[in-house]
């Protein structure tokens, strides 16, 4: 939907693409997220509520997460999607960051 990479290694500031997504709606910028191919492809509200389900599914803490069943309830509408909740962290802060080099280390 947004055209990014998952994992940016080549940007310092946002790693992750949640984050910056994340980044984004917080600050009420939804629509920054889709690539530029798709952004008057489909409905906008439906494209956003897409996006804030999928960040509420990436939280970080997995106790803020829907449950699949919430999470397709909101995707359908049956349901109100409850505010995007602020992040202890951001996955790309540096703790986060080098837990994984340490994990992508070891396997190699």
């Amino acid at each position: 939907m947004s055209g990014r990479k998952a994992l940016d290694t080549s940007n310092s500031s946002i790693l992750l693409v949640t984050d910056w997504a994340w980044m984004h709606a917080k600050s009420g910028n939804v629509e920054e997220i889709f690539d530029e191919s798709i952004r008057e492809e489909g409905p906008k509200g439906v494209m956003e509520r897409f996006v804030q389900v999928g960040i509420l599914c990436a939280h970080v803490m997995v106790a803020f997460r829907p449950t699949i069943a919430e999470a397709l309830k909101m995707l359908e509408g049956d349901i109100d999607i409850p505010r995007i909740r602020d992040r202890p962290l951001p996955l790309s802060h540096e703790s986060f960051r080098s837990s994984w080099r340490r994990s992508i280390s070891k396997e190699r």
